[in-house]
């Protein structure tokens, strides 16, 4: 690459030189990829799953969990069996009383696109939707999500086989383009919980088109230590020139 080249380079053609073509269109980068989720191992496809959280098993049906539960854990904390949604599966867990959200999301289903960092609720990079609304996964008590709808930064688009053997997502949901297209994402790690927050905000205006006084309401409670607040604003509300 020449010096000349390299002094007009922009960050974002920067980032698409070291892409990867997704669907015809090329994503950003890897940090990218799995910030929204798309790197790393998935979850294999089923429809229900009956998981004993305390060692890990699953099993075929509900019964056979509580037969479980009951000989080898006849002291548990909590026996009741909770159901969840995720991203559109189902799954019944016997879970800790006081195992939260982000603990069940990462350690039990392996969705490790829900990011710890603070774990008290106060940076923001745990969100998830909770009925298509963001929530702080770290606050909030698995059990109490019995029969809520949670949706994951895993859940916005839809993995493929690759050429290479590995998972690539040809469909990235409408706010993860916004924030591909703005480039208002750094490091990656604080992106997961940016995106949902702003999914949970474009469900809750029917013409998906936020203002900047919403968009800056939405995210206010995250951290980010790269700076880069403005761009993600700019993304929510498609502005900044993009």
């Amino acid at each position: 690459m020449s010096e000349e080249k390299k002094v007009g380079l922009s960050r974002r053609e920067f980032l698409k030189d070291a892409g990867l073509v997704v669907g015809g269109a090329t994503v950003g980068s890897m940090v990218f990829l799995g910030a929204s989720g798309c790197g790393g191992p998935l979850p294999e496809e089923y429809a229900e799953k009956f998981i004993c959280v305390l060692d890990g098993h699953d099993f075929p049906d509900e019964a056979a969990l509580k037969a479980h539960m009951a000989k080898a854990h006849p002291y548990a904390m909590s026996k009741d069996l909770l159901t969840f949604d995720v991203n559109g599966n189902g799954y019944t867990f016997a879970v800790k009383d006081t195992e939260v959200l982000s603990t069940t999301l990462r350690e039990r289903l392996g969705l490790y696109g829900t990011k710890v960092a603070c774990d008290m609720g106060e940076c923001g990079s745990c969100t998830v939707l909770m009925d298509d609304k963001a929530v702080f996964a770290c606050l909030v008590l698995s059990k109490d999500c019995s029969n809520k709808k949670i949706t994951t930064i895993e859940g916005l688009s839809k993995a493929t086989s690759g050429e290479v053997g590995t998972a690539y997502y040809p469909s990235l949901s409408n706010v993860q383009k916004r924030f591909y297209m703005q480039d208002a994402f750094q490091c990656g790690y604080c992106t997961p919980g940016f995106i949902m927050a702003g999914e949970g905000l474009l469900r809750s205006i029917p013409d998906r088109n936020p203002t900047y006084e919403e968009a800056r309401r939405a995210v206010s409670g995250h951290a980010c230590l790269c700076g880069n607040i403005k761009r993600v604003v700019d993304a929510l509300t498609g502005t900044g020139g993009v």
